[in-house]
């Protein structure tokens, strides 16, 4: 009997409708004229709904708002952007990779000044390439340091707090960091391609735990929403994860409205009262996808 009743919900779960990523446009394409990209390789939306988007091979960051639409672009040859934090209330940071910075913009796009590495602080406050950048509704600034795989946290009043992710870190140690997030109940997730991993710290450099996926290949990018859901981006994987806040797996999109995705490595989320949108950087391209659901076998 008691196999029977398994069986019965076994098959009425199967006959469920699934989550499911249903497109809604898309934009973008390989060039280097408005609106076109080079290696895009990181979105992120700000508070009065305007798409920052990395555009590596360009040189620039360039804005849209949330249909698609171009506004405009900042940058310049020698620029290197490789991440955008556009959440804060004030200013626009930007990840400059090869040039070891981090730029600060105000909401108007004018340049405001820049933060590099001070060879006055203690060494593990000290800096080189910056692959990714955050700042906390507190004022902390975080950025994460490819030189030693490692996370650094500024005060608000711009002294070194914490740092933490590098060998010292024992199991929270970081061999190929990508990307940085943080959510609303204070927690630090940090991707790790390498790893195959996402990580998850404290504001204070703990290590709590990290979350893994058979499927893993190179996680990359990453989004929370307003739940700290986590999306994880994998370009090898041909997939967008979806974890529990407390990194429990909860579901998987290889589709979007039914065609497979190709490289994605990172995306964005916008919510409102009635729905939940994903912006999902595809190759040279960007999609504008909704949450929605689709029966088995369609």
């Amino acid at each position: 009997m008691i196999k029977w009743i398994i069986l019965i919900g076994a098959l009425t779960t199967a006959g469920l409708a699934q989550p499911a990523l249903v497109e809604l446009g898309r934009f973008g394409g390989t060039g280097a004229g408005a609106g076109y990209f080079a290696n895009p390789c990181a979105i992120d939306i700000s508070g009065d709904g305007r798409l920052f988007i990395c555009d590596r091979g360009n040189q620039r960051v360039q804005i849209f708002d949330l249909s698609g639409r171009f506004l405009i672009n900042i940058g310049g040859f020698g620029w290197s952007p490789l991440d955008v934090w556009s959440r804060s209330t004030i200013n626009i940071y930007v990840a400059d990779y090869n040039n070891q910075r981090i730029q600060r913009f105000d909401k108007d796009l004018n340049y405001i000044g820049e933060k590099t590495s001070n060879p006055a602080d203690q060494e593990k406050f000290q800096f080189r390439e910056v692959l990714s950048t955050a700042y906390s509704s507190q004022g902390d600034l975080f950025l994460l340091d490819a030189g030693a795989n490692k996370v650094i946290k500024y005060n608000n009043q711009d002294k070194g707090d914490a740092a933490f992710g590098y060998y010292e870190s024992g199991a929270g140690e970081l061999t190929g960091p990508v990307q940085l997030e943080l959510s609303s109940d204070h927690r630090v997730i940090v991707s790790d391609a390498d790893a195959r991993a996402v990580f998850i710290y404290d504001y204070f450099g703990n290590f709590l735990y990290r979350i893994e996926h058979p499927d893993f290949r190179e996680p990359r990018g990453m989004a929370l929403d307003r739940n700290n859901r986590i999306y994880v981006a994998d370009p090898q994987a041909k997939a967008i994860f979806e974890f529990a806040p407390n990194g429990k797996f909860i579901n998987v999109y290889r589709r979007i409205s039914g065609v497979p995705v190709s490289a994605p490595v990172d995306l964005a989320i916008h919510e409102t009262t009635k729905q939940t949108r994903l912006y999902i950087i595809d190759g040279d391209e960007i999609i504008i996808t909704e949450k929605g659901s689709v029966s088995p076998g369609e």
